[in-house]
């Protein structure tokens, strides 16, 4: 399985914590953004792993997109998402 997983942590303590335990299993293709091809960790562990580390931040934002086609759950985020299109009449 591969996932995209983002951040957007405002504290700098929490977002170093979360950086280190990325750098450990993941690539990082930009600065708040990591490739995870994993193997050996399972997603729902990555999940919880994050949301301990980042317990303390009121105001984050965390994404984790698989980008496989095999996916039980393709997108989790901490917070809802507005996955549906909203509609737009044009006259």
């Amino acid at each position: 399985m591969q996932y995209l997983i983002s951040y957007d942590l405002s504290d700098t303590k929490i977002r170093n914590r979360v950086v280190k335990y990325l750098e450990s299993f993941c690539y990082r293709v930009q600065y708040s953004v990591f490739l995870c091809v994993h193997a050996r960790i399972r997603i729902e562990t990555i999940i919880k792993q994050l949301e301990i580390l980042t317990r303390n931040d009121e105001t984050k934002r965390l994404l984790i997109v698989s980008i496989s086609d095999t996916a039980k759950t393709p997108i989790w985020c901490n917070k809802p998402l507005p996955l549906q299109e909203e509609q737009i009449l044009i006259v």
